[in-house]
C-alpha cells in the first residue's frame, strides 16, 4: 500500500521523484522520501506527511545519476521521519525503498542483531536491506546477494534498491507486490504503477514475482531463478492517466461527475451492432455450475449486485470478501466459474485468492480498471472497466462502471437487446442528479455534526445502503451501518434516539410499503430521515428524488446521491475528502 518509484540515467530527479510521488500518493500519505546517489554520495530527504511537505525541504534541484523515492502508509512502525523511506543499510552503503510487508522480519532481525547490526527504525523494510548487505558482504556481488535475500524473506516486496559506489544501476526485487519498469531514451524507470512514468515513457515491462535484476541508463536485465529472462514489452495510453482536476475542488467530485462519461465508453467498447464479448468468455460462464464473486471493498458491494444479476438469470451464485475466501476457500467444487471484481488489479487479497482458484485449474473472469495488473496478467479471462484513472481513494466512478459491466454481461448471456436503451436511461438519471446536486449539498449541511448514521433499503435498495454507508464512514468520518428494512426490529433499532441520522432508499414499488412503514417507526423514536426515492415513489417528506430506471439499475443513481451526500458532508467539515486517514486506494497488503 505503498509507492515507489526510480530511475537512472539522464533525468531531472527533483521533477521525476516528486511527480512520480504525487501520482502514488494515492497508495499511501503518511510520510515520504528521496535519496539519490551523485558521484558516489548519497543525498536524503524525508519528511512526515504529504508529499507538498516534502517537495517543499527539497532546493531547485537533486543532482545525481540514480534516485529512488517512497510515499508510505504505515505497517511497521508508526509514522515518523525514522521510519520513512528510503532506509540505509547499517553501513550505510546500501539504500532501499519498499512496498510490502516482510513477515518474518522479526527473527531475521534477531538474527541481525547478533551479528552486530543496530538499527535506526522499527520497519520490516529496514531489515531487508541489512540481509541484502549481510549476504552481499559474503557474496561480494549485488544480484547473488539480492538473490539470496530474496529465498530467506517470507511475505511480499516490491523494492528498488541503490548501492553507493554504484551510481548507474538501480536494483531491484518483486514478490507480490506490484513493480513495473518503464524503459525511456538514455534513461530507465520503475515504478508501483504506471502513472508515475507516464510523461516520460509510454513503454513499460510487465514484471513477474521472483523477478529481480537491474537497470541502468541504456539497458535492462531481469533475472528469475538466477538465469537472465526476457518480459514482455506493452504500451500504456497516457489519457488513462489524466490527473487534471479539470476546475473541480476534489478528484471525488470529478469523478463523481465523470460517471456519464464512464458508462459511455463502456458502451462502445462492449456494444457494437449488438453485444461484444469474447464468445469464450460467454460459453465458460454458460457451462458453469455456479458463479461466485470475489472481491473486497467497494467492489464487494459491487459483486452482490452482480448476484441478484446472475440469480435472476438462474445460475446460482454467491459472493465472498477476498481476504475471508482466501484463508477458507470454498465453492471449488463441481464445475464453478469465478468472477474477481478489483478496481486496481492489485488487491493482495484477490491475489491469493486467484492463486488458490488457478491452482484448481477452475476458469477465473477478472474485471479491472488497470490494463497491465497482476490480477489481469494470471486470469483466465479479464475485461476492463475503461473508467479512466480513479485518483480519490474513496471509488466512486469505478462502482457505477462495474455494476455497468456487470448488466451488460448477463445480457449478452441472455440475448437481451434492450440494454442499450436501459443504460442510457440510468445514464440521464444520473446526469439529472448531477445537474441538481445542490439539492445533496443543502441536505448534507444539514448533518455536519452528525455522529452516527444507519442505511436501510430493502433488495437492490438495501445493497444501496452498504455502499452508502461505506462512504459515510470513509470520507465524512460519520460512523455508519447498513441494514435490511425488515432487520431493524432485529435489534438495530435499539440504537434509534433522538436526531439520529437515517439515510433511507425507496426505489422498488414492490417493497415501498414494508420500507415506509420503517420509516415511521424510526420517525416515531426521533431519528433524523434523508429519505431518497425514486420519482415514481416520490413521497412529501422524501428528501431527494431521481428520475425512474429500469428496476436492476436502481442501484446506480441512489448510489451517486449517496456519493454526493458523503462527499458534502465531507466538505462541510473540511475533511481531507480525497485522501482520508488511514486508508490507500490500492490495498497490496494482507
Amino acid at each position: 500500500m505503498c509507492g515507489i518509484v526510480g530511475g537512472v540515467g539522464k533525468i531531472d530527479f527533483r521533477s521525476y521523484l516528486i511527480k512520480g510521488l504525487k501520482k502514488l500518493e494515492y497508495r499511501g500519505y503518511d510520510s515520504a522520501g528521496v535519496c539519490v546517489d551523485d558521484d558516489g554520495k548519497f543525498e536524503i530527504h524525508k519528511e512526515v506527511g504529504k508529499v507538498d511537505k516534502l517537495a517543499a525541504l527539497l532546493g531547485d534541484e537533486l543532482k545525481g545519476t540514480v534516485g529512488i523515492a517512497h510515499t508510505r502508509w504505515a505497517t511497521h512502525g508508526q509514522p515518523s521521519v525514522a521510519n520513512a523511506h528510503p532506509h540505509l543499510s547499517y553501513s550505510g552503503k546500501f539504500a532501499i525503498v519498499h512496498n510490502g510487508v516482510i513477515e518474518n522480519f522479526r527473527p531475521l532481525r534477531d538474527e541481525l542483531k547478533q551479528k552486530g547490526y543496530k538499527f535506526a527504525s522499527d520497519t520490516d523494510s529496514e531489515i531487508l536491506i541489512d540481509l541484502v548487505e549481510e549476504e552481499y558482504l559474503h557474496l561480494k556481488d549485488v544480484l547473488l546477494a539480492i538473490e539470496s535475500a530474496k529465498r530467506r524473506v517470507e511475505g511480499s516486496y516490491a523494492a528498488a534498491i541503490i548501492k553507493v559506489d554504484e551510481p548507474g544501476r538501480l536494483y531491484f526485487m518483486k514478490g507480490a507486490s506490484p513493480l513495473l519498469l518503464g524503459l525511456g531514451n538514455q534513461a530507465n524507470y520503475l515504478a508501483s504503477d504506471a502513472g508515475a512514468m507516464i510523461d516520460l515513457t509510454s513503454r513499460f515491462v510487465e514484471l513477474e514475482d521472483g523477478d529481480y535484476g537491474y537497470l541502468d541508463a541504456d539497458s535492462v536485465h531481469i533475472f528469475s531463478e538466477g538465469k537472465e529472462v526476457d518480459r514482455p514489452e506493452s504500451s500504456r495510453s497516457p489519457d488513462f492517466y489524466d490527473d487534471d482536476l479539470h476546475g473541480f475542488p476534489h478528484y471525488m467530485l470529478k469523478e463523481i461527475h465523470e460517471i456519464p462519461s464512464v458508462i459511455h465508453r463502456l458502451l462502445d467498447n462492449y456494444l457494437d451492432c449488438g453485444i461484444r464479448f469474447d464468445p469464450k468468455v460467454l460459453d465458460a460462464i454458460s457451462r458453469a455450475s455456479s458463479i461466485h464473486f470475489l472481491a473486497c471493498g467497494t467492489s464487494f458491494y459491487a459483486s452482490k449486485v452482480g448476484v441478484k444479476y446472475f440469480r435472476a438469470l438462474g445460475k446460482p451464485s454467491s459472493a465472498s470478501i477476498g481476504s475471508e475466501w482466501a484463508y477458507d476457500p470454498y465453492d471449488i467444487g463441481g464445475n464453478p466459474f469465478f468472477i474477481i471484481l478489483s478496481q486496481s488489479g492489485e488487491t493482495a487479497d484477490l491475489i491469493k485468492c486467484q492463486k488458490v482458484i488457478n491452482e484448481h485449474g477452475l476458469p477465473n473472469l477478472v474485471v479491472t480498471n488497470s490494463k497491465g495488473s497482476t490480477l489481469e496478467r494470471k486470469a483466465t479471462f479479464s475485461c476492463l472497466l475503461y473508467a479512466g484513472v480513479e485518483v480519490a481513494v474513496a471509488s466512486t466512478k469505478s462502482y457505477i462502471a462495474q455494476i455497468s459491466f456487470l448488466a451488460l454481461l448477463v445480457a449478452a448471456l441472455r440475448g437481451y437487446s434492450g440494454i442499450e436503451k436501459d443504460l442510457l436511461s440510468m445514464c440521464d438519471s444520473i446526469s439529472d442528479i448531477l445537474k441538481h446536486s445542490d439539492k445533496v449539498k443543502e441536505e448534507a449541511s444539514k448533518r455536519k455534526d452528525a455522529r452516527d448514521a444507519f442505511y436501510i433499503g430493502r433488495g437492490y435498495d438495501y445493497l444501496s445502503s452498504l455502499e452508502g454507508a461505506l462512504k459515510m464512514k470513509e470520507v465524512a468520518y460519520v460512523h455508519a451501518e447498513s441494514y435490511p428494512g425488515g432487520e431493524l426490529k432485529h435489534g438495530p433499532i435499539a440504537l434509534i434516539e433522538k436526531g439520529t441520522l437515517v439515510v433511507g432508499f425507496v426505489t422498488d414499488p414492490s417493497k415501498e410499503a414494508s420500507t415506509r412503514n420503517n420509516f415511521v417507526e424510526l420517525s416515531s423514536r426521533g431519528a433524523d430521515l434523508l429519505i431518497i426515492s425514486d420519482e415514481s415513489l416520490f413521497r412529501q417528506g422524501d428528501s431527494i428524488s431521481f428520475k425512474t430506471v429500469p428496476g436492476y439499475l436502481r442501484v446506480c443513481p441512489s448510489v451517486v446521491v449517496a456519493q454526493l451526500l458523503s462527499y458534502y458532508l465531507a466538505e462541510a467539515k473540511g475533511l481531507p475528502i480525497d485522501k482520508p486517514r488511514n486508508l490507500a486506494k490500492s490495498v497490496t497488503v494482507e
